[in-house]
């Protein structure tokens, strides 16, 4: 369910105690949250639909991206995907129950492994890239191909600045 951006009375009222507070960038902010957070619950369903959550699906979609024979590490698919390492195992071990990928050995050391699609996991992406393809393209129509382009460009300069969500370990408390 859409939950509806909300009104800024409260913030003009935090605008007039906050000194420097620059209400037109909040207020910009506002919506883009909101639709992220749509955007994730959509992508989530989405993602179930082809019984998968999302962190599956970007694990299959770097091995898709990798060279097929040679596949990539646990630390490798860690840094891809933004899962922290310890949750690849169990990631990696879900995918493989299923079918779609297989580990393989690295030489002689047994402490790390690779990991590659299986024929099941080819097919599986096979399957499903039209349709999540299509998914993206029928969102992104919304915007002309110009919009588009400056899209890109604005989101570009947004990503860049990211981190002034995250907190410093000392900050967190």
């Amino acid at each position: 369910m859409k939950v509806p951006c909300p009104n800024f009375e409260k913030l003009e009222q935090l605008a007039r105690v906050t000194p420097g507070l620059d209400l037109d960038a909040v207020r910009s902010c506002v919506p883009l949250l909101y639709f992220a957070r749509e955007l994730e619950g959509a992508l989530e369903q989405h993602y179930e639909a082809y019984g998968l959550n999302r962190s599956r699906w970007q694990l299959l979609m770097q091995l898709y991206k990798a060279a097929p024979a040679e596949g990539l590490t646990p630390a490798q698919l860690a840094d891809l995907t933004g899962v922290t390492r310890a949750a690849i195992t169990g990631l990696v071990d879900s995918l493989v129950e299923s079918g779609l990928v297989a580990r393989g050995e690295v030489g002689e050391d047994r402490r790390t492994y690779r990991v590659q699609l299986t024929a099941e996991g080819n097919a599986f992406l096979a399957k499903h890239l039209p349709d999540h393809m299509g998914r993206m393209q029928r969102l992104m129509q919304a915007l002309t191909p110009a919009e588009r382009k400056v899209f890109v460009g604005m989101v570009e300069k947004l990503r860049a600045r990211v981190e002034v969500f995250r907190h410093a370990p000392a900050e967190a408390a």
